[in-house]
């Protein structure tokens, strides 16, 4: 059945060329779109995601926040006291505010510095995300991180030793780090003291707690235990708070209601497209269908050779846009747009493109149902 199939592929090549075109501009829109969700969700949470996970499980924030690139300042001395619940290995001080930064050409940017107690840099980078240099340079006066796809918003072409002006003072670049990105802004992490110096926030005051849980069984009752007694805040699993924040931020700007309704027209349009162009494709070979019938294969026999049809379509389509999909990730990544093709997404995009392309034969197996084997006389 597959070598009949294949035939009847190869027989109508320009028909068979724009199914082939629909299915892979099809299922390369939808790998898009989905790549660039997934990425913003990555740069939405990035301020949790970039956190050293060594020690970053639970996150201690003000009560009414929900996302973490907006925090509100508390009292200190919650590091101490939330350091004393069972479950609890060690707590840092987490410091973030907004900045505006300077560089040599004298253009100005905003950004975020984020700061944590050296040398455990709870709130980052931790070793995976460092491009060049070390975050034990960290520990040097002055010494701050950027990010190296973070240039084009800073509009300066960073590099080790770079000296620049973070609110009017003095700032080095001393590590780079590779996609520790933020949504609003450009991120730069330095130690706790370093980031109160520069922003100014007072040493009586913390953004947030980062909570050490060794045990992932204990995180539960940790955080119950501290939303008991600081009525004020409200602690989260890291998870919990990096999804919160992916969903206030996507549902405030309809970002998620805007690449559902792509997926879903790129899903649409595809399907009756590549279905109608099947069916043209089965009308103009009616009766070598009518032969087949009458040459003694049953109704069954010529569904499955549809649907095997369909199923070349699917994979030959299929492996078209995924080379498309690499070259279109790495001309992105350049930029500084990572789009991260996981296995489950191109798993999604390959189960995808076979419910596209065999369920757009469905209007095929409707008119060869009705084929009669006299067909072939007419």
């Amino acid at each position: 059945m597959l070598s009949t199939a294949f035939k009847f592929v190869r027989f109508e090549k320009s028909k068979s060329m724009g199914i082939l075109t629909a299915i892979v501009i099809s299922i390369y829109l939808i790998g898009i779109e989905l790549g660039m969700f997934f990425y913003l969700a990555d740069i939405i949470g990035g301020i949790v995601g970039n956190s050293n996970p060594q020690y970053a499980q639970v996150f201690v924030v003000k009560k009414q926040t929900e996302n973490v690139n907006q925090l509100s300042t508390f009292d200190i001395r919650w590091v101490n006291q939330i350091r004393s619940i069972d479950g609890v290995s060690d707590t840092h001080g987490l410091v973030l505010t907004n900045v505006s930064v300077r560089f040599p050409n004298g253009k100005d940017a905003p950004a975020m510095i984020i700061g944590s107690d050296y040398p455990k840099l709870a709130a980052g980078p931790y070793p995976d995300l460092v491009h060049l240099g070390s975050v034990e340079s960290l520990a040097v006066p002055q010494v701050v991180s950027t990010d190296i796809y973070d240039n084009k918003t800073l509009r300066y072409d960073v590099e080790l030793g770079t000296r620049f002006e973070i609110n009017g003072k003095s700032a080095t670049t001393g590590v780079i780090t590779k996609d520790a990105k933020g949504f609003t802004s450009p991120l730069i992490y330095t130690t706790a003291d370093k980031a109160r110096y520069y922003s100014g926030m007072s040493p009586t005051q913390v953004s947030g707690i980062i909570v050490t849980v060794p045990d992932a069984t204990k995180i539960e009752s940790v955080t119950s235990k501290i939303n008991q007694i600081a009525p004020d805040l409200k602690a989260w699993p890291a998870e919990d708070i990096r999804t919160a924040t992916i969903v206030n931020v996507m549902t405030a700007n309809n970002m998620g209601m805007s690449f559902a309704t792509l997926v879903l027209f790129g899903i649409i349009s595809g399907f009756f497209i590549i279905g109608l162009t099947m069916y043209s494709v089965t009308y103009d070979r009616i009766k070598d269908y009518g032969t087949l019938k009458a040459i003694g294969a049953s109704g069954g026999y010529i569904t499955r050779l549809v649907i095997t049809q369909s199923v070349i379509y699917a994979i030959i389509g299929y492996f078209v846009s995924l080379v498309l999909l690499i070259i279109s990730k790495i001309g992105m990544a350049k930029g500084g747009l990572i789009i991260s093709l996981t296995p489950a997404l191109l798993s999604f995009l390959f189960l995808t493109t076979l419910i596209i392309s065999v369920g757009s034969s469905y209007f095929s197996i409707r008119k060869l149902r009705k084929v009669e084997p006299s067909s072939v006389f007419r």
